[in-house]
């Protein structure tokens, strides 16, 4: 194991240029290593938001435009007396209507807290402490870009999916695609969605009848994504060789456990069915097949519970009656987070929540790439004349600071900051489909047929005695 070697500061100036330096040369490197375990970071389109366009943009989709299948066809007719070649008898195709929409541009600013930086010049290993810091702000800016993603896909999606399961496991018509919402923040000067909360269109008293996910209901999807477009497949054939339908799932649990069920239910299907090891680890990282779909991971993916306060007092008001027409007498869902805070030694850290590997709900994503592209503010010098700026990233890169404020006039003190300016498009929603969805919780341990062993442990004997050695009296 190579030695670290101590790096020691001679001035405030030192430390100031090692962020910088180490920030040009760390930040990017360490950006696209953890992109290679995204979900939505590295593969939802990216664009740049037009300049001196505003801070909103018009979009446009195309309906459909096609024919009446159900018209008769006309005779060709060429006889002496009587021909129709000449005639015509079109069918008039309408041209497709148009619908428009509107997407914003968004900004979120994160700012570590203040710290001294003449103190490192007396920390034990000041380089490590520096490197943590630009090691956990590259994290968070992955993790922003990957949030802002999956819940701008999850929430415009067009498609949301509900199953519900009776005494039997079985359902009779179609599933609702419609089957809860998420809403957007409603704060002063707030937007984006909210995926702190779900409302699913079902009676309270029935949350648990909401069934884990199944081949049936991602079927539904993968039939009306053959309605609705018929080059969708085109998304992962192009990086795999194969057409399939990708699907994120929340964790391997419910891949194994959709494996299984399909094994169970539909036949003895091979989960890696003609992919290579080489294939299945491409660019979208693909994990399991079963079928026509491709099952990958999201590591980030959004879990819920019921909540209860929420529900309770949802029941216990004047009136309650569950109405699928009202959202508003819809039950609640409430996120659980992949991380919580807890105090240490000296100030705070973020561990694994375990609650988020035993929620009880998930969402996931039947993942269309053109369905959504996200655009970013350029990053560039702004400004006209002598009226200028410093060059600001929008993107997230995380800047470390020394203003010279009043409170600052040695400029010892510092800070990160980043700015993300982002802008989610919904290309087309009616091609991007999610599901809401149980998760399989249970854990099969087999248990050993044979009796513990009645084992009584014996004493060592002492090998060094000379007791017995050259007779009774030994010389």
């Amino acid at each position: 194991m190579p030695t670290i070697q101590p790096v020691y500061f001679q001035s405030c100036e030192d430390v100031d240029r090692f962020f910088r330096e180490g920030r040009e040369a760390f930040n990017p490197i360490y950006v696209q290593k953890m992109a290679t375990m995204s979900s939505y970071f590295s593969r939802i389109p990216k664009q740049s938001w037009i300049l001196n366009s505003g801070t909103s943009a018009r979009g446009f989709r195309l309906g459909r435009q096609f024919y009446d299948p159900t018209k008769p066809w006309h005779k060709i007719i060429s006889d002496r007396c009587e021909q129709n070649s000449c005639d015509s008898q079109p069918e008039i195709i309408q041209r497709a209507g148009t619908q428009s929409y509107t997407y914003h541009l968004l900004r979120k600013e994160l700012e570590t807290t203040w710290f001294c930086v003449e103190d490192l010049l007396r920390r034990l290993m000041p380089a490590e402490e520096v490197m943590a810091m630009e090691s956990a702000n590259a994290l968070i800016t992955k993790h922003v870009h990957e949030e802002f993603c999956r819940a701008s896909y999850v929430g415009s999606s067009g498609h949301k999916w509900i199953g519900i399961a009776d005494a039997d496991s079985q359902f009779c018509g179609l599933p609702d695609d419609e089957g809860w919402s998420m809403k957007r923040f409603t704060g002063e000067n707030e937007d984006g969605y909210d995926t702190r909360y779900v409302y699913v269109k079902i009676n309270p008293i029935e949350l648990a009848t909401i069934a884990m996910l199944s081949i049936d209901l991602l079927d539904e999807a993968l039939i009306d994504l053959n309605d609705e477009d018929d080059a969708y497949r085109l998304d992962v054939q192009d990086a795999m060789g194969m057409p399939m339908l990708d699907i994120l799932v929340p964790d391997a649990r419910t891949g194994r456990s959709l494996w299984y069920r399909a094994k169970e239910d539909m036949g003895n299907w091979d989960s890696e069915a003609g992919f290579t090891d080489r294939q299945t680890m491409a660019r979208l990282g693909i994990n399991r097949v079963i079928g026509d779909h491709a099952f990958s991971y999201d590591r980030d993916a959004l879990k819920y519970n019921a909540d209860v306060a929420y529900n309770t007092a949802l029941l216990a008001s004047n009136a309650y009656a569950f109405d699928p027409a009202n959202e508003a007498s819809w039950p609640r869902l409430v996120r659980v987070p992949r991380y919580i805070k807890r105090t240490v030694e000296i100030g705070c850290e973020y561990v694994p929540n375990r609650d988020y590997r035993n929620a009880d709900f998930g969402i996931s994503v039947a993942f269309v790439e053109k369905g959504m592209v996200e655009h970013e503010m350029p990053s560039a010098q702004k400004g006209y004349g002598n009226v200028q700026m410093e060059g600001q990233d929008y993107a997230g890169n995380f800047d470390f600071r020394r203003p010279d404020w009043e409170c600052n006039r040695k400029r010892k003190m510092g800070f990160f900051e980043a700015e993300f300016q982002l802008s989610a498009e919904t290309k087309d929603p009616t091609i991007m489909h999610t599901f809401l969805h149980r998760l399989d919780k249970t854990k099969n341990f087999k248990g050993a047929c044979c009796d513990l062993n009645s084992y009584v442990a014996t004493v060592e004997p002492d090998c060094w005695t000379c007791n017995g050695v050259g007779g009774d009296n030994p010389t």
